[in-house]
């Protein structure tokens, strides 16, 4: 590389100028209409993660793939419309960068494209089967004298989040600081954010101010902050160069909103030499005796957006072109023979869904062991042991390499090549996360004589992360100990694990995305009952569980989802009155979610089963499994629809069978359909319009 070639800024600026990204952008709902509700913006608002914005990825072609897919869409009742079945995944365990990009990242990112969910999706969950490693050489060959810790193999999940630049054909997903969504050190705050045009702007009104041009200065930088409200970091320039230019009432100003939104500590403002004017002012004195005197180690842990996109400081931009945005994901498992069984994957995942809303008082290990690996880590376990023990978890700080005896184990940071999980003797929580800082426990696809990640799934993980070649002890390729801070205050598994990893191309994450054991004392439960339904519009009832003012207390917004899509986010109410006005005959699913007013947008979700117009009669299913017959055994399902020019099955997403006839007998190989809680759903054609009959749920055992 280049003299300025590590310099992740210049990169991202590069990689700006010339992308032109098409994909995800901004969908149509369905034209349903809430009757006494307005329509709220919902594009580049962050919530946490939950169902309706994950979408499940499968490999048609393994078995191992569709069985998993069949289990998560159960566990965590994702919309059939939210998973998207892949049939020309490379089948080997690692494979390059351009079949990555054209058998994997781009149909997954064309399909959601043309189902209209790209304004949807915020995460990814990849089913078993699925390259984990991507040799990345052909991309880094733009690269010529790069420096060496730019190693050239690249994770699914990694190159998934980096996906604009994955895309592009953009070998900076290499830098350091790729991932703006990652929590930065707060000394970024007072830098240039933007990646666009925006950072000329900012440039010149440096220039303004250090020419003495203070009022020029001001007027760009607020200009700035008009544009991108949500970059409250540029109120810091702004006191100091107004304080400067003896405009004292106006600096002081800039300073209580900064204090008012609790982003304001006395050793920042004692950096802006500047402010030494205000020393006698008694309104900013006031203002400083209001705010703690050290500011934390990282910003705080904040929602995700996959349309949002995010500037160089970790806060949010108004324009595409000024951040960048990702797409974050994890494996739910890898079933070959350098991973898990099926059955113990299956098992994991199980677990994991059992963790949510626990709550409960736990353990956290780091391990200070003499080891590079471990002490790469250790300069920001203080800051995560201190929100830890204000939430009320034990901190457990040694320098054993791994923790023993321990009885409520939630979260283990570890800093060791090789270990034996087993003979720690630890009792593992359902939806902790242990991982170790190791140079290649995530080289599932070839031998290696390091512990291999797994091992940490098998001993009670709901997730662990590791490197997928040789990384060098290099910590922005890591997650932070705040990993596990961020666990604790409410994120999901995923948010937990993207906020705290800054170049993520090497790190596989293997888990559930949507496990979160924490948060649940900030969300109010919902249930949904109708109250009144007929071809024109249906009433839903909502009972909250703590009732109507716990509800006004916790909840800020209801989203609205039919089958799987966003069609709506409404104020808080009691009753939602729902016309049907474009609606197909059949079945439906309404989803709603309650979103808290808690920073991290915590969720609760909730469904019933509503009908369409009954101007048709909607297609009926009966099923059976017999494990006779073909390899792994056969479902044999009976189809009818009266008037139907077509009857078809779904699973998984996609039409797996169809005949011409109104009433058939259709079989499905086990081999194509998967394992465990299948799901299939009938549809018959009727004139020009696909419609959906009741689901049903048949359980294929394992053999």
């Amino acid at each position: 590389m280049n003299a300025n070639s590590d310099d992740p800024e210049l990169h991202a600026r590069e990689f700006n100028a010339r992308a032109r990204i098409s994909h995800r952008g901004r969908g149509q709902a369905p034209r349903w209409l809430i009757t006494g509700c307005l329509l709220l913006a919902a594009t580049g608002t962050a919530h946490a993660t939950d169902a309706m914005r994950t979408a499940l990825v499968v490999n048609s072609q393994s078995t191992d793939s569709l069985t998993i897919a069949n289990h998560y869409a159960a566990l965590r009742l994702i919309p059939d419309a939210s998973i998207v079945v892949l049939s020309d995944v490379p089948n080997k365990k690692s494979c390059k960068i351009d079949d990555f990009r054209q058998q994997i990242l781009q149909p997954l990112v064309s399909e959601l494209d043309r189902r209209k969910l790209a304004a949807q999706i915020d995460f990814i969950a990849y089913s078993a089967d699925f390259p984990t490693a991507i040799d990345v050489q052909a991309d880094l060959e733009k690269l010529p004298d790069r420096h060496k810790m730019f190693t050239p193999v690249g994770s699914i999940n990694g190159l998934t989040h980096l996906y604009q630049f994955v895309l592009n054909q953009t070998p900076h997903y290499v830098v350091p600081r790729s991932n703006y969504y990652a929590r930065p050190d707060r000394k970024l705050l007072l830098e240039n954010p933007f990646v666009g045009s925006d950072r000329t702007v900012f440039e010149a009104a440096q220039a303004d101010a250090e020419a003495g041009n203070l009022d020029g200065a001001v007027t760009k930088a607020k200009s700035l902050l008009k544009k991108h409200p949500h970059q409250w970091a540029l109120l810091f320039p702004i006191a100091a160069w107004l304080a400067e230019a003896d405009r004292d009432d106006e600096a002081v100003a800039a300073i209580e909103v900064l204090v008012k939104g609790r982003q304001a500590h006395r050793d920042e403002l004692d950096q802006l030499r500047a402010l030494d004017s205000l020393a006698s002012d008694e309104r900013y004195l006031q203002l400083l005796e209001q705010i703690p005197a050290t500011a934390p180690a990282r910003l705080e842990a904040t929602p995700f957006s996959a349309r949002q996109p995010y500037g160089i400081n970790g806060l949010p931009m108004n324009e595409l072109t000024q951040g960048l945005r990702y797409l974050p994901s994890t494996v739910l498992a890898v079933t070959h023979e350098g991973g898990t069984t099926l059955a113990e994957a299956i098992e994991i995942l199980q677990r994991a869904a059992t963790a949510d809303g626990r709550g409960e008082a736990a353990e956290f290990y780091f391990s200070d062991s003499s080891d590079v690996r471990s002490k790469t880590r250790m300069p920001l376990v203080p800051a995560a042991a201190e929100i830890l023990r204000e939430l009320g978890h034990e901190v457990v700080i040694e320098q054993d390499p791994l923790p023993r005896s321990r009885e409520r184990l939630m979260g283990a940071m570890l800093g060791s090549a090789t270990y034996d999980w087993p003979a720690a003797g630890n009792t593992v929580l359902p939806g902790a996360i242990l991982e170790n800082l190791t140079s290649t426990s995530g080289a599932l696809h070839r031998a290696d004589s390091q512990t291999r990640m797994i091992e940490l799934l098998r001993g009670g993980a709901a997730g662990t992360s590791g490197t997928v070649t040789e990384p060098y002890s290099l910590p922005f390729k890591f997650p932070t100990p705040l990993l596990y801070a961020y666990y604790a205050q409410g994120c999901s598994l995923a948010e937990a694990f993207y906020l705290a990893v800054e170049s993520p191309y090497q790190l596989l994450i293997i888990g559930d995305p949507l496990c979160r054991p924490f948060g649940d004392e900030h969300t109010e439960a919902v249930s949904l009952e109708i109250l009144a339904e007929d071809d024109q519009a249906v009433q839903v009832g909502l009972k909250f569980w703590r009732g109507p003012a716990a509800a006004r207390a916790r909840i800020q917004a209801l989203e609205l989802f039919v089958d799987g899509r966003l069609i709506n986010v409404v104020p808080l109410t009691d009753k939602l009155n729902l016309k049907k006005e474009g609606l197909s005959p059949g079945k439906h699913t309404l989803t709603v979610s309650a979103v808290s007013r808690h920073p991290l947008r915590l969720k609760t979700l909730q469904s019933l089963s509503i009908d369409g117009p009954s101007t048709v009669q909607p297609p009926s299913l009966q099923a059976r499994f017999d494990s006779g017959g073909s390899a792994g055994g056969v479902i044999t399902a009976t189809l009818a629809g009266a008037g139907a020019s077509k009857l078809a099955i779904r699973h998984l997403g996609r039409r797996v069978a169809e005949t011409d006839q109104a009433e058939a007998t259709l079989h499905l190989p086990i081999t194509q359909i998967g394992y465990g809680p299948v799901r299939l759903i009938p549809e018959a054609l009727i004139g020009e319009n696909w419609i959906c009959g009741t689901p049903i749920m048949i359980d294929v055992p394992l053999p």
